[in-house]
């Protein structure tokens, strides 16, 4: 129990570090919580063998969860520019996993799913905008989905460009998110 308690704090710490230290590629002072994580997964029809993307994958909470959840043939990629979080994704061990330690964007291959945790709005817009493109050409050969979490409806537009989308609101997360699940035009 003290244990747990502990790594939390530690893990929480390091959040709010690396977010003083670099708000624009970290985007939040805390990590993804339970409920943010099963709202985004519950979006993925899991029977299926799939190719992910995960973009702005930090230190594994969530790609922990998708790993949890994907069949043995399925992949995840996850990007990550941050090297602090690069080195924790390669602790995961699991060969179905690739960490790919460049910009989201530079998407190599098509995706059936796309999960996103990058802060858009904190961003430059022309990095959104080629994230967003880029991930929209990805998933348009296999029909897939883009998952992603944003903390304000602001992004909206931005998204609507290349996508249509519905979202959920989950307010058990610090702070409160909107998950949208995005098609591509």
């Amino acid at each position: 129990m003290l244990n747990t308690v502990r790594r939390n704090f530690k893990s929480q710490f390091s959040y709010l570090q690396r977010f003083i230290a670099s708000p624009r590629t970290v985007g939040t002072l805390a990590p993804s919580s339970p409920w943010l994580c099963q709202a985004m997964l519950n979006q993925v029809d899991w029977k299926k063998s799939l190719n992910i993307a995960e973009l702005g994958a930090a230190d594994g909470v969530l790609t922990k969860r998708i790993l949890s959840h994907m069949s043995e043939s399925s992949r995840l990629q996850a990007y990550e520019i941050q090297p602090h979080f690069v080195h924790s994704l390669h602790q995961i061990n699991d060969t179905r996993l690739q960490v790919a330690f460049r910009s989201a964007e530079q998407l190599d291959q098509d995706y059936d799913v796309v999960f996103c945790c990058l802060p858009l709005l904190s961003i430059p817009t022309k990095i959104s905008i080629k994230i967003l493109q880029q991930a929209q050409q990805r998933l348009r050969a296999n029909q897939g989905v883009l998952v992603l979490f944003q903390y304000s409806h602001l992004s909206e537009p931005l998204l609507s460009r290349y996508f249509t989308w519905k979202k959920i609101r989950v307010v058990r997360n610090f702070p409160p998110a909107l998950v949208y699940i995005c098609q591509p035009r």
